[in-house]
């Protein structure tokens, strides 16, 4: 397996504990690769000191967690499993009385596939800027993430992120941060445009308003700029532009709310 920072091949690689990059043995510690929570480490490092036992059990899970899974590819099918159960429970509870499963199943998917696409516009937005970025699960998304399969009121997506090798600048990082935000609010116009451009069944006119819905929050939920949101990070960077596209996500879902 390659070093996420220099390429170099090797044969038993390190996990880092906080951006969950696969390392050499030169590049391991956070500060020698440019670790993007490198922020955090000081303050983690603290908590490990008042309490070894629970920070070295989490790291260990997250570690067996990247080996068992290994490739970027395994972690993505993961998350978007978890994803697609969660919204299957979350429209079976909800809409199973007035809607068939057929159309269960598809809003599942169309949820799914709003987060894989959501990801994977960070990760192209990196990759177009220089930087080598993966998607990887984490232990405590993971958790949440299976939680909200069952029948609970308050749901939670979380089962991992687009994780960035390197030191992006504050720009950089908040254009990448907002590009998961923005492919949601494209997919949620598109989705308004085939509706009102196209004679479609009940059924599907029902699909495409709720799909127009779920990006709309998906976008809104994500620029809200608190603790590792998207938004923080876009904020942070310009908070014209988080203003804006924050305004453009929360009418759109007024919008999409009130006419649908």
């Amino acid at each position: 397996m390659q070093c996420s920072f220099c390429s170099i091949d090797q044969d038993l690689p390190f996990t880092c504990s906080y951006c969950k990059m696969v390392l050499c043995s030169s590049h391991r510690l956070p500060e020698k690769h440019d670790c993007i929570q490198l922020h955090t480490v000081h303050s983690h490092r603290d908590i490990e000191y008042l309490n070894p036992q629970r920070i070295s059990n989490t790291r260990s899970f997250d570690s067996k967690i990247n080996q068992l899974l290994s490739s970027e590819s395994r972690h993505l099918l993961l998350g978007m499993i978890l994803v697609l159960l969660v919204g299957i429970s979350f429209f079976f509870v909800n809409f199973g009385g007035s809607y068939p499963v057929w159309t269960v199943l598809v809003l599942s998917i169309i949820l799914m596939g709003s987060f894989l696409i959501h990801e994977m516009s960070h990760k192209f937005i990196a990759l177009k800027n220089g930087f080598n970025a993966e998607f990887r699960v984490n232990s405590f998304g993971l958790f949440l993430t299976f939680l909200s399969i069952f029948p609970i009121p308050f749901k939670i997506i979380a089962p991992g992120a687009v994780v960035i090798s390197g030191s992006p600048s504050k720009k950089i990082l908040g254009q990448i941060a907002l590009s998961g935000p923005f492919s949601n609010i494209v997919l949620g116009f598109i989705s308004i445009i085939i509706l009102f451009w196209s004679s479609l069944s009940s059924e599907w006119q029902s699909i495409l308003s709720t799909a127009a819905f779920i990006n709309g929050f998906l976008a809104t939920f994500n620029l809200l700029p608190f603790s590792i949101i998207d938004g923080k990070k876009v904020f942070d960077w310009n908070k014209i532009i988080w203003f804006v596209f924050f305004f453009i996500s929360i009418s759109f879902i007024l919008i999409v709310s009130y006419n649908i």
